[in-house]
């Protein structure tokens, strides 16, 4: 629908999408008010799929309202510990937590989804589900515990008295360290097949994961404003930008890589107008590549950042929004 949206057939598409949407939420409605349907598979499935209906096509801003239905029924189930013992959940799963600690970089420290799950568990769902070679959507499951830390860091500190933030720093330090010293070159040899385009994107999400962590942790004093994290950013920024040009002329992996953009779109604040140009004009392409308008929503997010004069990471988000590009989810393993 996203892809024809300038097509005069696109309003009728968009009513008949709407008018089924509409039959699966009552649906839903009715299974989730049914004691012995509530935790059921299909119901979990039909959450996630409606979550991610709704994220692709814009029709509902509050779609952390599907996140959070999604964890109150997962903890019916006994928690993720539990329900990863069923082979048929586990995409299900994987696809929960993968839009919950993305949508979580994009949303106040005030509001993040997964400031309940523990680092612990964190790493069990990381072992568990981190191990095919799209899983989380081509980022690094390495990065991708980084960033599960990032979020913790961000929750902490908003919670935190101001004189405990020392201790904070030492860690987001040991993350920056750890971000730094990931080699994309050896992530990229165990893949199949296409290993230069595996090292772009490697590289790609270590510049973006490593600007995330010191823009959002700067936005909540954690990391100091100083001069050699100033450099640090203009130069993972400049890095991202030139890797991001030769990733998103590739078909292949553009759509993986909307969060790198949008990373780049928030550092792009403080890196001049070349670069708010190159974000402002990739967005949109992605958009109709993919067939989803969170990117069209991203840049109007952006925009308005842009257009704010502020620089700090949580002022571009202050309220929840989704970055993500996944479409769909298999439910061919469901009975």
């Amino acid at each position: 629908m996203n892809q024809t949206r300038d097509d005069p057939h696109s309003k009728s598409l968009a009513v008949t999408f709407y008018r089924y949407r509409g039959l699966a939420i009552r649906s839903l409605r009715s299974d989730i008010n049914d004691g012995n349907k509530r935790t059921g598979d299909v119901v979990l499935a039909g959450i996630i799929t409606l979550l991610l209906i709704d994220a692709q096509q814009g029709a509902s801003p509050h779609w952390r309202y599907h996140i959070e239905g999604l964890q109150k029924l997962i903890m019916l189930r006994g928690g993720i510990r539990s329900l990863a013992r069923s082979a048929s959940l586990a995409p299900l799963l994987h696809c929960f937590v993968f839009i919950a600690v993305i949508g979580d970089t994009s949303s106040p420290a005030s509001h993040l989804a997964t400031s309940s799950l523990r680092l612990e568990e964190g790493d069990f769902i990381l072992e568990k589900f981190g191990n095919g070679v799209f899983d989380f959507q081509m980022c690094p499951k390495p990065l991708f515990a980084e960033i599960i830390r990032i979020n913790h860091l961000r929750v902490r500190a908003w919670k935190q008295d101001p004189a405990g933030l020392e201790d904070l720093a030492q860690e987001a330090y040991g993350v920056l360290t750890r971000i730094n010293v990931f080699s994309s070159e050896q992530w990229a040899d165990f893949k199949p097949s296409s290993k230069e385009d595996w090292r772009i994107v490697g590289k790609s999400y270590q510049a973006a994961v490593s600007l995330y962590c010191i823009l959002s942790l700067q936005s909540l004093s954690v990391l100091p404003l100083n001069p050699l994290l100033r450099a640090s950013c203009a130069s993972h920024g400049l890095l991202l930008q030139s890797l991001l040009n030769k990733a998103l002329s590739s078909p292949k992996i553009k759509r993986f890589l909307l969060w790198p953009l949008v990373v780049l779109g928030v550092q792009a604040a403080n890196g001049g107008a070349g670069m708010r140009a190159f974000v402002r004009e990739h967005l949109p392409e992605m958009s109709r590549h993919i067939g989803s308008y969170v990117p069209v929503a991203a840049q109007a997010v952006l925009e308005k950042f842009w257009a704010s004069g502020e620089t700090c990471w949580d002022a571009c988000f202050d309220k929840p929004y989704t970055v993500v590009t996944q479409l769909a989810v298999d439910l061919s393993q469901l009975d």
